[in-house]
This record gives C-alpha cells, structure tokens and sequence, in this order.
C-alpha cells in the first residue's frame, strides 16, 4: 500500500491550532515563537531536518523560528485561513512568493495540454529542499571521485506543501566522466520500478556552473511553456546529501528519457508500449541519407521499441518534400508537428541557443507517439549555452536577422526548409513578432526575471559559499556577479574565465530591439501577465528601463514579493505514487493530515 499525505487546511477565525513546519538543516534544537511565546518543535526522522509543532495564534500574528537560541532576523506573517504554514525554510524570509506569470503570446494552440496541470514540484513561487541519504563511504566516494556508479539512497522531497519520500533510489552524477565538468556536479537519480512522483521516475539536477545568474535554462523552459509547447519543466532546489548542502541546482526533465515522455505526453497515463525516444547527437538534423547507419547520431533510449533507423522515413519525407508546394507540406505536417518545431526555432533564434538544432543540429531529440497516428515531435534540450553564454560569435550577432540563418547555418535541413514555404514562413514570423512584443521584451521578461532573482537570492547566496568538493573547473563567479550579470558580461576569477560574455538582460534588450526594428514591430510599454496570475502584484516605480536604451541595476524595480492568494494556497494532492511517505506522530497525523492510500 502506498500513502500520500495530504494536509488539511481549513479556515479558522481568530485563535487556532496553527501547526508550524520547518526545514532548518544542521539544527537540532527549534522552537517557533508566536507573539514572543515559544514552542518547541521535534523532527520525527533523523535524515531529514524537518520540524513541525502546534501553538495558539491567530489569523495574521507574527512569528519566527528559533534554531539553538538565535531567531531569525525578521518576522514572518502567519497566512489568514489557514491551520497549517507552508514548508518554511529557516532564515528564508519569503516561502511562497508571487512571481509574475508569462503571458500566452501565440493565439493558436496557446497552450500545450497533454502534461496537466504544472505539479508542485515546477511551481515557480517555491523552492524546494531535496534530501538525498545513502551510504556514507559510497556518497564519499561519489563526491571525491565521480565515478559513474549509481548508489541505492533515499530520496526525499520537500514541496510547498507536502514531504515525499522514496527509498533505494538509483542516484549518481549526470555525465560523469566529461572532459570539462565542472567541479560542482550536476546529478540524477531513478526511483524504484513502478514509483513516481508526479508521473515521473527520473529526476535530473544541472549546476547551472557557465552561467553566473542561474537563470537561464531555467527562464528558457519557461518561455517555451508560455508559447505552448511541451518543453521540459524546471524548478530551482536546494540539494543536501548525507546533511551537507551543495548548493542550488536547477531540476528538470531530462530529455531522451520515458520519464518526460510519461509526464509532458501523457499525464502519467502512458501507452502500454510507447513510442521510439531519441537524443539528439551531433549530427541529428533530419538529414535523409540512403545510409541508415548515417542516422546513428539518433541515439535511442535504451527502452526504446525501435532503433535509430526508424527515423529514416520522416527524414525521407523531408528530403521529398517540394516547400513551393503547400500540399506537399502539409504532408510533411502529417507526418511531424512543424508548428511545435517551428515555436521551439523561435526560441532558438531569440535566445541566441547555439548549441542546439538551427545552429549546430545537437541537442535535440525526437519521439514518434503511437497515440496521434504516430507522429513525430521534435525535442529541445540543454538550454543552458543561451542568452549570450559561451556564444563564439561577434557582438553584432545579435541583430542578425534570422532570414541570414539558413544560409549561415546549413545544416539545420528541417526549418530551413519550412522557411522557403510561404506560409510556413509568414507563420513563424507572426510567432517571432508576437512573441517579442508581448513576452521576449524588457518589459515583461525583464519583469519576471528581476522578480524572481529577488527570490532567488538569499539561496544563490548561500550556494556561492559553498566550496564544492569534486574535482573539476572551478570558475568562482562570486555572489555579486550574479546579479551583476543580468546586466553585463562579466569574467570568472576562477581557473578560467568563463563565457558570460552577455548580460541575461542585456541580451533580451538588444535581441528585441533587433526584432522590432526588422519588423517594425511595436513592444509593450508594461509588463504583460499571463492569463492565470491570480491578484499579481504589479511593479511600484524605480528604474524601468526603456526598450530602446541599455540596461542597468534597478534601485527598485519590483515590487516586493507577496504571500499567494487563497486559491494558490491549496494542498498539492497528485503525486498518487508516493511510497514511503514521512511519517509524523500519530498524535500530530491525527489533526495534520488526510491519508489517500492506493492499492
């Protein structure tokens, strides 16, 4: 039998049982005080620094933690309507915050649907804590020598709401091995077989090591989401192993596994034999060959039903397809979703992605859904070389228009050729365009992006005075190039410069600024929000910049982050495969939880 607890929240009107839960790693000794009165809390597993305890208090009262004597240096607004605090994070000011959503910038098809709705793990306004336990001389061992062994651990999630717990999971580092890995370590992990958490059994940490704001890939993703494909989902976490801490990660599907494919396509309700899944190599471009050995570079899942000489037909279409010719097109459309692919080249093109399909056909990746008559979808992945880093290109690339890439970039076989269609091509720059106006702009970009580093910052703090203990490049981007490269390139004093060469923002800035001039395009004069942001707080003065100028530092150009409204404060309840779940005393489950159980 497997367990999901789920809290109960109630409204309460003035005094009430508030329980009060905490992680608060390395303590052992936490009290809350509430109007000055203080309340001891216990931690009921011994791995996992997890604190809960009930005390009086009303609606609104103040509170704080307590951790071996010394409180917290602020005071923390106990939420109206509720009997149970969110998970807290000692010396976190703000747990849940409200970070402005993107809006939807594409009419048709504005949303990709078939994953559900976001799960609590992906929600942008929380970062989670993932503990990962194991045996002490092996987690040495995978720290101090990288090996690419996978250790049985015990995996446990703290969300918003909820703590999932999964033992003998398969953890390890992800590309072990590489040439130039960084000393901080990206890692993964597998849950045991037929366990998941929300419709995913695969988990993948990048360290996020070339970029010094953190932000990329993960704002990548985002936006891709936001033009209603099926990209990967992200979150920022903290990541503890054996009770240290290594720092920020930012967790993500990875790509070229069934986990994503479970998740993003299916819902957690798959097939019982689902389609052919490949990794993109160098070299995976569509390209037809009459060898089938040449499209080796389509590596496939080690569970995919078909190897890579499966793709051989679609690369075939695409080397019969006459482009002049819309009906000769459209069967192509049958056969491959041209109009996901061509919001995902946008993307590509906007962003600057080098290392992806358009540019250097690699990481990418395809899969052929047995459910809609087998069609093909193109996979994007590795977004973390965008927005200026590591770009091998002059300054001036950033204006170029994107009717110079195919010559530029030949090999890109499956939009370039799109793009010789008319009607192909008019709808790809209805997508740049109306993207850029509304969403890829220093107005609403540069909006979400300073909101949510505001949140970010006291755990990017934290993770830049980490000393990483894995062999590796070590670049030492220090805590104030984080923000200062939103705004400007800047050189790690490491053992090798770096390539952020760019500002986050100020690439945004100038690639818009391009787009618009091509197209005589009008950007919005505000920031845009997404269709579902509930009571968003909207930005109060400071420094907004103009489109048409340089970024710089805002003084204060973000409202401060709030607590969310009442309807985002609802338990989170899906993950129905959660095995082993973290047990409070039974005296405390009683008023705490409901128990859901699955056979």
């Amino acid at each position: 039998m497997r367990l999901l607890l789920i809290p109960l929240i109630v409204t309460v009107a003035n005094a009430a049982t508030i329980t009060f839960r905490v992680v608060a790693p390395g303590a052992t000794d936490v009290q809350v005080s509430v109007n000055g009165q203080l309340t001891k809390l216990s931690a009921s597993d011994p791995d996992v620094p997890y604190f809960v305890g009930q005390a009086e208090a009303n609606d609104q009262d103040k509170y704080q933690y307590v951790v071996s004597g010394k409180s917290e240096p602020f005071q923390r607004t106990l939420e109206a309507g509720r009997t149970v605090t969110r998970n807290d994070f000692f010396n976190r000011p703000v747990t849940y915050a409200n970070i402005p959503e993107l809006p939807w910038p594409i009419a048709d098809n504005p949303q990709w649907t078939r994953g559900g709705d976001e799960p609590p793990m992906f929600d942008t306004n929380y970062i989670p804590t993932i503990f990962m336990n194991g045996d002490p001389t092996e987690m040495n061992n995978l720290i101090k020598n990288v090996p690419a062994d996978l250790y049985s651990t015990k995996f446990t999630f703290v969300g918003p709401e909820e703590v999932l717990v999964y033992k003998n999971c398969s953890f390890g580092i992800h590309g072990a091995g590489k040439k130039h890995n960084n000393d901080k370590q990206s890692w993964r992990w597998i849950l045991p077989e037929g366990q998941y958490i929300y419709n995913r059994n695969y988990i993948k940490l990048r360290h996020m090591e070339e970029d010094p704001t953190q932000m990329r890939e993960k704002l990548y993703a985002d936006v891709l989401q936001a033009m209603g494909v099926y990209a990967n989902q992200a979150n920022i976490v903290r990541l503890y192993i054996n009770g240290e801490g290594f720092g920020t990660f930012n967790m993500l599907d990875d790509i070229p596994q069934y986990s994503y494919i479970r998740a993003m396509f299916y819902n957690g309700k798959p097939p019982q034999q689902m389609g052919p899944l490949y990794d993109g190599a160098s070299g995976a471009s569509f390209m037809y060959s009459s060898n089938k050995d040449d499209y080796s570079s389509w590596i496939p899942n080690e569970k995919s039903p078909e190897d890579y000489e499966a793709i051989d037909p679609l690369c075939a279409t695409l080397n019969k397809t006459d482009f002049s010719n819309d009906a000769s097109v459209a069967k192509l459309s049958d056969m491959f979703d041209t109009d996901s692919f061509m919001r995902f080249m946008v993307m590509e093109y906007l962003a600057g992605h080098w290392d992806g399909y358009w540019m250097e056909q690699t990481n990418d990746g395809a899969y052929r859904d047995p459910t809609n008559n087998n069609m093909w979808y193109y996979l994007g992945q590795d977004y973390d070389a965008t927005f200026g880093v590591n770009l091998d290109q002059p300054r001036t690339f950033v204006e170029t228009s994107y009717t110079k890439f195919p010559e530029m970039f030949p090999g890109g076989v499956m939009i370039n050729g799109l793009l010789k269609n008319p009607a192909m091509r008019t709808r790809f720059e209805s997508y740049l365009k109306n993207t850029t106006a509304v969403l890829f702009n220093n107005y609403t970009l540069t909006n979400r992006v300073l909101e949510y580093q505001k949140f970010l910052l006291p755990d990017l703090e934290w993770d830049r005075s980490i000393k990483q203990q894995s062999p590796g490049i070590h670049f030492g981007w220090t805590f104030d190039q984080v923000t200062a490269n939103l705004w400007t390139g800047t050189k790690a004093p490491g053992q090798k410069p770096g390539g952020a060469e760019w500002g986050l923002l100020e690439w945004v800035v100038a690639k818009s600024n391009a787009v618009a001039k091509e197209f005589n395009i009008e950007i919005v004069q505000h920031p845009v929000q997404g269709p579902q942001q509930h009571q968003q707080q909207q930005p109060q003065g400071g420094n907004k910049v103009t489109n048409s100028e340089a970024p710089s530092p805002p003084d204060a150009s973000v409202a401060p982050q709030g607590e969310a409204d009442d309807e985002d404060s609802k338990p989170s309840g899906s993950a129905k495969s959660a095995s082993n779940v973290w047990a409070l005393p039974l005296a405390l489950l009683a008023s705490l939880f409901i128990y859901v159980s699955y056979p």
